[in-house]
This record gives structure tokens, C-alpha cells and sequence, in this order.
């Protein structure tokens, strides 16, 4: 059993640098475990106090009901893949992967059917005489997971493994991981800053802001149920679109348009509420053929600046008026700019995604609608989303 549990496990350096809060964090033996957000939120961090290269400040890292805080990297059986290769040049594939075995004084029959093992997993087996120089990026890749392989550690532990590798490659590797995952089993914790490698990759992700984890959950409950406006900002390409907005009655009134509220949401709301920010995922607006139909209907004409042809999708890209006062959750997060012949007013673009073979055009007019039902409010102070848990 190889589950990983962090109890309060904190990061503080001697500047006072808080890199990691007390995180409360289980990982489940066999499970692909992906650590997600920006840079410096603190999940590479993370990542070397569970192997050991970083002592935490406070609390316990245990390894399968084992305490392993005070162990060194070599004694805690996990292997660790990074960004860089770090191959040695001079040896040939098969002696990089067998080095680790040398150092732990495997004996050779064991090392050589490791080695084996490995290099039939990742189809490595026509390259072990060669040298990494004559390798690809993505081969060289693969051996440095096969020499974390060839280890038959508790956990993999991998940091950004993929950055280096060109769009093409890193798709390749991605399933390519997956699948060596699942046949494998082996606990594996995947730090990265690309949500669509956390999405597609992670059976459950952490998403990491300033040294604190937000959210923890399924690629498809952090999509459909972000817990705050950085999480449904962070989570999805394109990002949901988060505007400022009030509520009058029944109705929610958004810088473009107004649309009835949804009961879910009218009877989850606390009361007195009136600011709110509103959370639209790009797929959830779409094209009306016809004029607006009239107030309090979701739909509102509006002129693309930028239209991008995707093949199967189409980003539909234009601007709204967008007061953001008192709205302290939204901030920096959102793209603004002043409009000059607007008397100074802030503008906020908006993306909306729809399928490929629809018509639209820069610069000509159309009529859309938001979608009440797919509607996520959040707190315009706190940026908390509102609601239902699961809705």
C-alpha cells in the first residue's frame, strides 16, 4: 500500500518566505495525483517535501501508514522524474537505465530484468545502444522515466516532466503516461502548470494558489463546481468568463443583457445579496438568428473583434462595458482596458465558443444568448462561488 498523506505539512523559509501553508492533503495508493496552478504557487514545493529534497517547517509526510519526515530522498523509495533529462551523455541507453540499480548494488540477473521490463514498457528496445545525443526529446524522455521505472518505487513523483517537449510531442507523451499509469499502478504525484495536462491526466487535481491549495477534486468537478472565481478562472481553455453583475428580483442583470436566475440558485443565495460576479463558460453562450428578443431574456447584440477558426470550434471574441466597483474578487484576474472614446470607461472581453461551421464574421453583427441553466455566481467580496454544492 502507497498512499501518501500530508498531516499539516507547512514550508517556511528563513526569509520568511511562506512558500506552503499548513496543507491537510491524501493521496490514494495508485492514484495519478496532478498538482496544478501558476508559477511560484508553491506545488513544485510541495512535491520535494513528499520526496524529501525540502524538510517541512511543521507536520508529517507518511508514506503508506509510514512516517517519513525525517527520512532522506533514499530511504523514503520513490523516484523522481524532472523538466531536465539528466541523462549522463556518455552512456548508452541501456547503461542509464541500469545506473540506479548499479548505485542501489542490484544484482545483475534482477538489474537485467528490470531493464528488460522497462525498455518493453516504453518501446525503448531498439534504442538501448544508443547515446542520448542521437535520441529525440521525446526518447529521452522515456528513459528518464524508465530509469524512475527500473526502481520499482512506492511512488513516481514526477515535475514537469513534458515542458520541453514541442505540442505534438508532449499530446504524444501525455497518453503515452496515462496509459503506463494505468498499467502500472503506482502512486504518481505530476506537478504542472498547464490545466489541459492536469485535465486530461489527473484522476483527481489539486489546484494551488500562493502556497494554499483551493480546490481539490475530479477534472470534471473542478469544471463543472469551481469552489472560488481562481479556480473557474484557472480551470478550462478558453477560461470561463467572469463578469460583474447584480441581482434585481429574479432577474441578473450582466453588463450586456439580463436573464431570470435559475431557482437553484435563487434559493441558495444568502440573503440581502445584490453584487455578485457571474461565471459563463465560453460553450455556454450561443447564436440567436434573429434580433434580441427583448429585456429580461438572456440575449444581446453585440460586434466580434476577433474571430479564431479552430477546425471544430470557433472563439468568438468581443468587448462589454464592465463597471467593476466594490467587486474586489475579480481584481487583476480579468483582461480590462480603458476606452479613451468612452469617456474613460472599463471595457471587458468576453469569449464565446461555438462549433466550427457556424457564421460569423469580424466586425459584423450578431445576436447571442447566455444560457440560464449553466449559469455559477460567486461572492463579489470573497470570490466563494454561491449555490448549491453541486450545481
Amino acid at each position: 500500500m502507497s498512499d501518501i498523506i500530508l498531516d499539516g505539512v507547512a514550508k517556511r523559509f528563513p526569509d520568511g518566505t511562506e512558500a506552503l501553508k499548513p496543507t491537510h492533503l491524501t493521496i490514494g495508493d495508485g492514484e495519478l495525483f496532478v498538482l496544478v496552478g501558476p508559477s511560484g504557487c508553491g506545488k513544485s514545493t510541495l512535491l520535494k517535501l513528499i520526496v524529501g529534497l525540502e524538510r517541512p517547517s511543521s507536520g508529517e509526510v507518511r508514506v503508506g501508514g509510514e512516517t517519513v519526515t525525517g527520512r532522506d530522498p533514499k530511504d523514503r523509495n520513490m523516484a523522481m522524474v524532472f523538466q531536465s533529462y539528466a541523462l549522463y551523455p556518455h552512456m548508452s541507453v541501456r547503461d542509464n537505465l541500469a545506473f540506479p540499480l548499479k548505485l542501489a548494488k542490484v544484482d545483475r540477473a534482477e538489474a537485467d530484468r528490470r531493464v528488460a521490463r522497462a525498455a518493453e514498457l516504453l518501446e525503448l528496445g531498439e534504442l538501448l545502444h544508443r547515446k542520448p545525443a542521437a535520441l529525440s526529446g521525446g526518447q529521452r524522455q522515456r528513459v528518464a522515466m524508465g530509469r524512475a521505472i527500473v526502481r520499482e518505487p512506492a511512488a513516481f513523483l514526477l515535475d514537469e516532466p513534458l515542458s520541453n517537449l514541442d505540442a505534438r510531442l508532449r499530446v504524444q507523451m501525455r497518453n503515452q503516461l496515462a496509459a503506463l499509469q494505468r498499467r502500472l499502478g503506482t502512486t504518481t504525484v505530476y506537478v504542472t502548470h498547464d490545466q489541459t495536462e492536469a485535465m486530461t491526466l489527473g484522476h483527481r487535481i489539486a489546484v494551488l494558489r500562493r502556497g494554499e491549495i483551493q480546490q481539490v477534486g475530479s477534472p470534471q468537478d473542478l469544471y463543472r463546481h469551481p469552489a472560488n472565481v481562481f479556480v473557474a478562472g484557472f480551470i478550462g481553455a478558453p477560461a470561463m468568463n467572469l463578469l460583474p453583475a447584480r441581482i434585481e428580483g429574479s432577474q441578473l442583470v450582466l453588463p450586456m443583457t439580463s436573464l431570470p436566475m435559475p431557482q437553484r440558485l435563487r434559493d441558495a443565495l444568502p440573503a440581502g445579496t445584490h453584487a455578485v460576479i457571474a461565471g459563463i463558460r465560453p460553450e455556454h453562450f450561443h447564436l440567436v438568428d434573429r434580433p434580441p428578443a427583448g429585456a429580461g431574456t438572456g440575449e444581446f447584440r453585440v460586434r466580434p473583434d476577433l474571430v479564431e477558426w479552430l477546425g471544430a470550434d470557433v472563439f468568438v471574441h468581443f468587448e462589454i462595458p464592465a463597471d467593476t466597483t466594490g467587486m474586489r474578487a475579480l481584481g487583476h484576474k480579468q483582461t480590462m482596458r480603458q476606452d479613451d472614446d468612452a469617456g474613460g470607461a472599463a471595457r471587458r472581453r468576453v469569449t464565446a465558443r461555438m462549433a466550427g461551421d457556424t457564421a460569423v464574421r469580424e466586425d459584423k453583427e450578431i445576436t447571442l444568448a447566455v444560457d440560464p441553466a449553466s449559469l455559477l455566481l460567486f461572492a463579489a467580496d470573497s470570490g466563494l462561488r454561491l449555490g448549491p454544492a453541486n450545481g
